[in-house]
């Protein structure tokens, strides 16, 4: 006996079975998505299954590209009872994301979603305008319509509570990130791809193990050459910047601990003239550390500047700067080691808004410009020469020049940088200066490049030497101080009231009295303030403690021992490219 025939499928039985048999026919017939029975079964699938609803209506464009969907949407509108236009396309955009990509926030419960893609996965901040643009991408792929701005506003605030309240909290960074035994470094190409380097070598990877993110104005960085295809040449660097032969370890050292996210960053300072190439040579170093649309900015107006241009840049880049504020200086400090920024929420009660972030830092100008003792602490300070007349090159030929060799010193940084990692574990210091995470790598590149054991940190100590005199020699009170000091004889052992002192100094010749406290208080702030710097040069001033006649003080003289700083030999500094002249 034959088997009793199964019943056809209806719209309100088997919805997803009219339509897929709708499918069949549709490749012949463009008129199967506005039989009834199909209108009826998209309509109740978009009301019970609405990413099933998107997928068979893109499996229906997909079966006949004559066929019109937005038709269908029409008919589909109709449909179904009370629909609202405005309010259908906001849960549509909801469900399309939501069916296509993943919702989480971050730390500070910032909405983030992770969006696989063919060959790729791409992870934006929710409120960005690169989710923003996938969104409507995705949105008109599907419906083949546009999306009101108020649509778009109320569907990215919904996707936001949704993964800062139902997604998970996952680690987002930011062109660079500390993994294993190693880091990655995010190419920023189209294609999402990142780079692994450990003390065994590098190599590309197609997928990041950790979540990377981009900001608009981000570029990417060259594809290096392969490694063993051929050699990569850091040494080229040299060719198309105006770094000293003597700070181009330093340089090198900067460059790679700008990779390195989980230690403090220092502050490179490029100082010259006009003529000695100080933005062509920070544009160079930047693009191979962050490139980005705008390499280069001008002088910030506030300290929120400075932070709202860390939040969106992983370099940190200002050039032609004649002077910052001390308030400047302190941020720039606070970026170095990691800290924050707040301001009153606008539109808020009084609820702040906090900028928190910590970022590599690169400055030039005609003048030094780290002048505040904490600032010169974290900086290496290069002084470029000046260029002469006949050996300067046109910008067509530069940029032609740069875009040839990039890739090649690309790799040969990442040779190097690999080559760093393997040998830090086995770099002491017996003297720390305050930047000593970057002491270490330095003195690893160092002896990466074949240099000898110790040399460079004996420059790196000269280098903060001569910044504690640039601190000394800008500050008014120390001036004064100096004077004072030049006429005892030593050994020194000075005790009293800050205002003895301050009328003891007030009495020396000051070319600029500009910055010269009023008052015994204000002398005593700048005691504390410069009291580092001079207790590196032998000198220790001491607060000893309130008294009827005010802050007691004393300056005495301490025995410091420090090897003299030698420059570095002639042999070494061959590998990995030429870095003599």
């Amino acid at each position: 006996m034959d088997a009793e025939a199964a019943p056809a499928p209806t719209p309100h039985t088997d919805p997803v079975g009219v339509i897929e048999a709708a499918l069949v026919r549709l490749v012949d017939d463009v008129g199967v998505l506005a039989e009834e029975d199909v209108v009826r079964a998209f309509s109740i699938l978009k009301a019970t299954d609405l990413p099933g609803y998107f997928r068979l209506r893109h499996a229906a464009k997909k079966a006949n590209r004559d066929c019109s969907v937005t038709v269908l949407d029409k008919l589909v509108r109709d449909e179904l009872p009370g629909s609202d236009d405005d309010a259908s396309a906001l849960d549509e955009l909801v469900a399309l994301a939501r069916a296509q990509c993943q919702l989480h926030h971050d730390a500070d419960r910032n909405a983030v979603a992770v969006i696989p893609m063919p060959g790729r996965r791409e992870v934006w901040r929710v409120y960005s305008s690169g989710f923003e643009d996938w969104l409507r991408a995705a949105y008109w792929r599907a419906k083949e319509m546009g999306v009101p701005e108020t649509t778009m506003k109320s569907a990215l605030a919904t996707l936001a509570a949704a993964g800062i309240n139902d997604g998970d909290e996952i680690e987002v960074h930011v062109r660079a990130a500390r993994y294993d035994d190693g880091y990655l470094i995010d190419l920023a190409d189209e294609q999402w791809q990142a780079i692994h380097v450990t003390p065994q070598g590098w190599r590309v990877v197609n997928e990041s193990p950790v979540y990377f993110t981009r900001t608009p104005s981000m570029r990417p960085l060259p594809m290096p050459v392969p490694m063993g295809v051929t050699h990569g040449d850091v040494g080229l660097l040299w060719q198309h910047t105006n770094i000293p032969p003597h700070s181009r370890v330093m340089v090198l050292a900067w460059l790679l601990d700008c990779l390195r996210p989980d230690t403090p960053f220092p502050v490179l300072e490029l100082v010259g003239e006009q003529g000695s190439a100080k933005s062509t040579t920070q544009s160079v170093l930047r693009s191979l550390v962050d490139p980005n649309k705008v390499m280069l900015r001008g002088r910030p107006k506030t300290v929120e500047d400075v932070f709202v241009a860390a939040a969106n840049n992983w370099l940190v880049s200002y050039e032609n700067l004649s002077g910052l504020t001390p308030e400047q200086q302190d941020a720039f400090c606070t970026l170095a080691t990691g800290g924050g920024f707040a301001s009153r929420q606008l539109y808020t009660n009084g609820e702040e808004h906090v900028m928190e972030t910590k970022r590599p830092v690169v400055l030039n100008g005609i003048a030094v410009v780290a002048t505040r003792p904490d600032l010169i602490d974290r900086v290496i300070h290069v002084d470029l020469p000046t260029i002469p007349a006949d050996a300067r090159r046109d910008d067509a030929d530069t940029h032609a020049g740069w875009e040839r060799d990039q890739p090649k010193v690309f790799a040969g940084l990442l040779d190097l940088f690999s080559a760093a990692l393997a040998i830090l574990p086995t770099v002491k210091l017996t003297q720390k200066q305050r930047m000593a995470d970057y002491e270490r790598l330095d003195e690893a590149v160092a002896r990466a490049l074949g240099f000898a054991a110790g040399e460079f940190q004996q420059q790196y100590a000269e280098l903060v030497r001569a910044g504690i005199d640039r601190a000394l020699e800008s500050n008014a009170v120390a001036q004064a101080l100096d004077k004072y000091l030049a006429d005892r004889v030593l050994p020194l052992n000075w005790q009293g009231t800050a205002g003895q002192l301050y009328d003891l100094l007030n009495t020396h010749s000051i070319p600029d009295r500009s910055s010269w406290p009023r008052s015994p208080k204000g002398l005593s702030d700048q005691l504390r303030r410069i009291a580092p710097a001079y207790r590196a040069k032998g000198i220790d001033i001491t607060h000893l403690g309130h008294s009827r006649e005010g802050a007691r003080w004393r300056i005495a003289q301490i025995r410091s021992q420090t090897n003299p700083a030698t420059p570095p030999g002639i042999e070494g500094g061959t590998r990995y490219g030429a870095h003599r002249e």
